[in-house]
């Protein structure tokens, strides 16, 4: 079953990427862009949520909803403002959205958070994993390597657009800044601390592939 689950990851991301490749059905996967980011942090979710034991399945979803309220509220007065991530603005691709921001990007980062704390339970040495604020740093690190192939590929789809077409380096400080944040704090509530499940390692690298592909096409 849970390979099940990997495959079925890897081609609804794999296929997208590759009809952006291909120039095919660009219409459908615009229209579909907000309700995957929607359903895979359902998914992820409720995959989570199955490994707590009965007594901490309450906090992780208060912590799960934490992260998106406060991502959005951050994204909202980047976009208001320009003075965290630097000056940007939203594309029509992403739908609805609330103040100029989809509501669907609070789903992303969460999605972003629980695949790159996934990913550093599975590379990090157990002298690291111990320490929660190493591994709230490599958690931050991995999201910042994520966002550095995203970035070209979300231009590109008019999920947003930089001032003069340039992704400041203020953004992937932010990035980094706001990672680590909600990584020591699912870390030191001790949601993040326990193993999760594999389908969260492959979400990241399934997303990667799909950014990936995306930006290969501009290439």
């Amino acid at each position: 079953m849970n390979k099940l689950k990997i495959g079925a990851l890897y081609l609804l991301l794999g296929a997208g990427g590759l009809w952006h490749l291909l120039d095919l059905f660009q219409d459908v996967t615009r229209l579909l862009a907000s309700p995957i980011m929607f359903g895979l942090s359902l998914w992820l979710c409720y995959e989570c949520w199955r490994i707590y034991p009965q007594h901490e399945r309450p906090k992780f979803v208060i912590i799960s909803i934490a992260v998106i309220v406060a991502s959005f509220g951050v994204e909202w007065l980047g976009v208001q403002t320009g003075s965290i991530f630097g000056a940007y603005v939203y594309g029509q691709t992403l739908r609805p959205a609330i103040g100029g921001v989809p509501i669907s990007i609070g789903c992303a980062w969460f999605v972003m958070l629980i695949a790159a704390t996934a990913v550093a339970q599975k590379i990090a040495p157990k002298s690291l994993t111990g320490n929660p604020f190493k591994l709230a740093f490599l958690v931050a690190a991995l999201m910042v390597c994520f966002d550095l192939l995203m970035e070209p590929a979300a231009m590109k789809l008019d999920y947003w657009t930089w001032l003069d077409n340039r992704v400041p380096i203020q953004n992937y400080l932010a990035w980094f800044g706001l990672s680590f944040i909600f990584a020591i704090i699912g870390l030191q509530t001790g949601v993040l601390r326990r193993q999760l499940p594999q389908i969260a390692v492959h979400a990241y690298f399934a997303q990667l592939i799909y950014f990936g592909l995306v930006v290969l096409k501009n290439l």
